[in-house]
């Protein structure tokens, strides 16, 4: 009981925290500059934007589809494209953004001891987007000298170099640390699955780059709608470092920590916090549009159907 209350407390403070953050920087911007910025944006902008973020969705799902058959899953990617969209639904609703994992862990491991391998194959779904916003992160530093303060550009150069040694020398690095620690070694051995199988290793690596690609590139064009003038590199040095944040547990999905770092990047950048905000909250609600195609999924029931019974048919 002690812990489902302290469970809810800790739901409702991120609740009041994203809420209080989010109240706080719109009564610091200027409500006629923040609502002509909203007018201003172009539907047709917004449309192209949504379709480029809903494309990186579906390239996401074709991803998981490799990276879990890599763990001995099967099924159709149709089958994977269900249950994503409805743990991108849920992410909505559920503490962090990350929340919808859970279920989409449960419902391609439902009647059978697969639990920890689903886990295993969603973990290392959001690693490989996590390493391609980095690499894109640092090539784009690398790129455009001067785009974020040199301790931005720094820390994501140190970034993407242990990307680069973490694909490289994690086979080296699991032979070490098995022979030390053998027990340890066997529990983390079904991570060197997709080094074993290197079509799956450069599908989920590919897909990562163009999913990633795609959706800053969104962000990048709902910007240039805007008028603002920096380069769409900016933005590719930028995003990866609001995401990061908006998945620490300390807000509702990332809510008022989302805007909060788009305010904050922009305006190194000479960008008003109500052009910012404006940006931040378009995006937000693409993610939101597209997040309830996945409520139609679930309320139509096409999640209800077993991964097994897919591949029974195959």
């Amino acid at each position: 009981m002690r812990a489902k209350l302290s469970a809810t407390m800790k739901f409702l403070l991120r609740i009041g925290l994203s809420i209080c953050l989010l109240a706080w920087l719109i009564s610091k911007a200027n409500p006629d500059d923040l609502i002509e910025a909203i007018l201003d944006l172009s539907f047709y902008a917004w449309g192209v934007a949504f379709l480029m973020y809903l494309a990186s969705q579906v390239i996401s799902s074709i991803r998981w589809y490799f990276l879990a058959h890599a763990l001995d899953f099967t099924g159709p990617w149709s089958a994977y494209l269900k249950y994503y969209f409805v743990g991108l639904y849920f992410n909505l609703f559920l503490p962090t953004s990350v929340g919808g994992d859970m279920l989409k862990m449960h419902f391609i491991s439902r009647g059978e001891p697969k639990k920890l391998r689903a886990t295993y194959s969603l973990v290392a779904d959001r690693l490989f987007g996590l390493a391609a916003m980095l690499l894109l992160g640092a090539g784009a530093v690398l790129i455009g000298q001067g785009i974020l303060p040199h301790y931005f550009e720094h820390l994501l150069c140190v970034a993407g170099i242990c990307v680069i040694a973490s694909l490289l020398g994690l086979p080296m690095a699991y032979k070490l640390l098995g022979s030390a620690w053998p027990e340890i070694g066997k529990r983390l051995a079904v991570f060197l699955v997709f080094w074993e199988k290197p079509k799956a290793l450069f599908a989920a690596l590919s897909l990562s780059l163009v999913l990633q690609v795609l959706g800053m590139s969104a962000v990048a064009l709902l910007a240039k709608d805007m008028g603002l003038s920096p380069p769409a590199a900016f933005y590719f040095a930028a995003f990866p470092l609001v995401a990061i944040l908006t998945v620490l547990p300390i807000s509702f999905n990332g809510i008022g920590i989302r805007e909060g770092g788009f305010i904050f990047f922009l305006g190194l950048k000479g960008i008003s916090a109500e052009k910012a905000l404006t940006l931040s909250l378009s995006f937000f609600a693409i993610q939101i549009v597209a997040s309830l195609i996945g409520g139609l999924v679930y309320a139509f029931g096409f999640h209800k159907k077993l991964l097994k019974d897919y591949a029974e048919k195959m």
